[in-house]
């Protein structure tokens, strides 16, 4: 397949370069997202298509008589041409997501799709305080939603800004898009990320080099050796060019199609290397300007006109819109961030067949036909939507009739414990203690019950010893007078990570005078996993001792646990939610082992069982978890998650702690006077 011809390049109905440009962006987003460590400067993508856009957009503002009726046939064929395929897509995956997703997935979709409906995605991050790279690693289905969002909203203020312009003098017009591109320019690079990556303002500058470019060129395109012409209609105003004379110009000169090549695949092996030296900000001013002058040369460059790219280009909207969704979906199905070759060529396959059928069907339909199909449509979409959303994502419910050892009943309840946070508690709200210690952050993590018996019994920790409370107290079963739990999440007390939890904790034990004083936390902070050189100046090892002494002045025995492994970057309960309702197996990567368990706690676990205290009992957990050198973070019989989010053991993993929990608690209460 040869390059067009001159005559067939200037007789096509469109600037097929143009097209090109659309083809190729298109698939450097492509990359991006399939491979988004590999490919991470795909991303220079979207920046061409701003650029594109604001070409485009002003050639057509411009190249006819600015009025209110030329203003309002713009919006309605852009209207037309993008909202009811956008929304249609969006649907198409709102659906998916009711019969595919587990809950918490789905409340995200659900979540997402306020932003999506209103063309405010590129607004998500800032509300949310999320990175554009915090959200491909997680299964958001609209996360590449954002730059339509920007592009719309442009949309919307294009025709005020050509309008303000258009009877300045081409310099004075050339003066304002330059200004307004510097000042758009230095905003997104003086902004923090979650501004300027979809802000619109950080984005004008981009749209700003396309009118540019289009003011440049506004003399080759408006009359060419004295011959003038008017534009004509296509399926796509972006695509609108100019049905060109051949006498009236002449073979374009060697040179440009040489830079154009150039450009092109200096773009290509950015993205394809993508060198962590060049900076995301440096790859974007780059790529705009490159993809600025490459529309700008106006060539029949081979590597941007040939018939596979220009049909990319024609099909572009369609694939940005499908692409992510599928390949989130790949992903989801598959169970892993990072697709194997097999997966990314069956997300590649299933896009581009969905694609093609809709542009040829759908997209087609409403280019091609009057507004009212697509206000139609767009109605029915909304209508839709706003009538399922309040049942799209209902919890899940354990009183339901479910059998305990149904499918249905594990996957409910690792979806609950997934998500748990607080929750009721076997004992009443702590008032007496902020009265002392002036202490009131988080009191949920703060109770106590009332018992028969004569012991006083304090537990104390982070988040892990809120879990375990339940468990205790129902092993104790009453036989103590107070039972009290102060703990504070990610705030170890033996530590000093959390100085005013800390201070607060050392008032309780001194007001309580504990009989028993039980310790439960586990901290991946890394001054408290990190290697000990020397425990007599290592500051972590000194604030543990020097805490346990303070409380063996006031307690009668004190129990103190080693650490729990920590899942990172994993909630346990809906992976295994998930896994379930695809009926695929709980997977190898759920099941800790002894080594794993030691690189994670090795000096946690030496910094405790280093510590001098006679009144202290060490309970060494891990022996109760690990059986044969493994951990089963969920029940093999059950597949209940024994962690729900990965840090935190459900009521099925505390059970496994019964046993030496009973045996420790039976031997202090012998011990106590009755």
């Amino acid at each position: 397949m040869g390059p067009p011809t001159l005559t067939e390049w200037r007789r096509h109905p469109k600037r097929v370069d143009l097209q090109g440009i659309r083809g190729i962006a298109i698939l450097y987003v492509l990359l991006m997202h399939l491979r988004p460590q590999t490919f991470r400067l795909g991303f220079i993508g979207v920046d061409m298509f701003f650029v594109l856009s604001g070409f485009l957009m002003t050639k057509i503002l411009r190249e006819k008589e600015f009025t209110t009726c030329s203003v309002w046939n713009f919006y309605v064929r852009r209207f037309r041409r993008i909202v009811p395929l956008y929304l249609l897509i969006v649907v198409a995956t709102y659906i998916y997501g009711y019969f595919y997703l587990i809950y918490p997935d789905r409340k995200q979709l659900l979540e997402d799709l306020r932003w999506v409906c209103t063309f405010s995605s590129n607004m998500q991050p800032l509300f949310q305080k999320l990175g554009y790279w915090d959200q491909l690693s997680e299964y958001r289905f609209f996360v590449h939603t954002w730059s339509l969002g920007v592009e719309l909203q442009y949309y919307l203020l294009v025709p005020l800004l050509i309008g303000s312009t258009m009877n300045c003098g081409k310099r004075s017009r050339l003066v304002i898009f330059i200004l307004l591109m510097i000042t758009s320019m230095m905003f997104q690079l003086l902004t923090i990320p979650a501004v300027s990556y979809g802000f619109l303002f950080s984005r004008v500058w981009q749209f700003m080099c396309g009118s540019i470019v289009y003011e440049f060129s506004e003399p080759r395109s408006r009359l060419e050796n004295g011959k003038s012409y008017k534009p004509l209609s296509s399926q796509n105003d972006e695509s609108q060019e100019i049905e060109q004379n051949d006498s009236a110009y002449n073979m374009e000169s060697t040179s440009n199609v040489a830079f154009a090549t150039m450009f092109f695949f200096s773009l290509t092996a950015l993205v394809i290397i993508s060198p962590a030296q060049v900076t995301d900000h440096l790859a974007r001013i780059s790529s705009t300007f490159i993809a600025a002058i490459i529309i700008y040369l106006d060539t029949g460059a081979f590597c941007i006109t040939n018939k596979p790219v220009v049909y990319c280009g024609d099909i572009s909207y369609v694939l940005y819109l499908v692409h992510w969704p599928v390949i989130v979906a790949t992903r989801y199905y598959c169970d892993t961030q990072q697709l194997s070759y097999l997966a990314v060529m069956l997300a590649v396959s299933l896009s581009l067949f969905i694609s093609i059928a809709a542009h040829h069907s759908v997209e087609s339909f409403f280019i091609s036909n009057g507004v009212l199909p697509a206000f139609i449509c767009v109605i029915g979409c909304y209508i839709y939507l706003c009538g399922t959303a309040r049942a799209y994502a209902i919890e899940p419910s354990l009183n339901s009739g479910l059998s305990n050892s149904s499918k249905e009943y594990a996957i409910a309840v690792n979806i609950l414990e997934s998500k748990k946070v607080y929750y009721q508690q076997p004992c009443k709200a702590d008032s007496d203690t902020p009265l002392y210690t002036n202490y009131n952050e988080e009191p949920p993590l703060r109770c106590v019950a009332e018992g028969n018996g004569t012991a006083n019994i304090l537990l104390i920790g982070n988040s892990i010893a809120y879990r375990a409370y339940t468990l205790i107290h129902d092993i104790l079963a009453g036989r103590y007078r107070t039972f009290r739990l102060y703990s504070r999440s990610s705030c170890p007390p033996l530590s000093n990570w959390c100085p005013s939890f800390t201070k607060a904790t050392r008032k309780v034990v001194q007001h309580e005078k504990p009989d028993i004083l039980i310790n439960i936390h586990h901290s991946l902070h890394k001054p408290i996993v990190a290697p000990i050189e020397n425990f007599k100046t290592d500051p972590v090892f000194n604030q543990f001792q020097s805490n346990v002494d303070f409380f063996s002045n006031y307690s009668k025995h004190i129990v103190i646990d080693m650490p729990y492994y920590k899942f990172p970057n994993m909630i346990i309960g809906a992976v295994l939610a998930k896994r379930m309702e695809q009926g695929l197996p709980p997977g190898d990567d759920l099941v800790v082992t002894w080594e794993q368990y030691m690189n994670q706690t090795r000096y946690h676990r030496q910094r405790i069982s280093s510590i001098v205290c006679n009144k202290c009992i060490i309970h060494d957990v891990a022996k109760d978890l690990f059986h044969d050198g493994v951990f089963y973070t969920y029940d093999p019989k059950t597949l209940l998650a024994r962690l729900g989010d990965g840090s935190h053991l459900t009521p099925t993993g505390l059970e496994l702690l019964r046993s030496s929990y009973t045996e420790i608690l039976e031997l202090l209460l012998t011990v106590l006077p009755n």
